[in-house]
């Protein structure tokens, strides 16, 4: 799936399961296992989170 930062167009990321049942970012990261959705979900969106500068 692609997501993105809601604020920001240049924050996206493509997440793809893998046969392993692991979330990946679309440069490797591994997010976390298919049996824990909300911790993947909530590593994703720290790395999607607009910071101030």
């Amino acid at each position: 799936m692609a997501v993105r930062n809601r604020f920001s167009s240049t924050l996206t990321e493509t997440v793809t399961c893998s046969e392993e049942g692991v979330f990946v970012t679309s440069w490797g990261y591994r997010l976390g296992s298919t049996d824990d959705v909300e911790g993947a979900a909530a590593r994703l969106a720290f790395l999607l989170a607009a910071l101030p500068a």
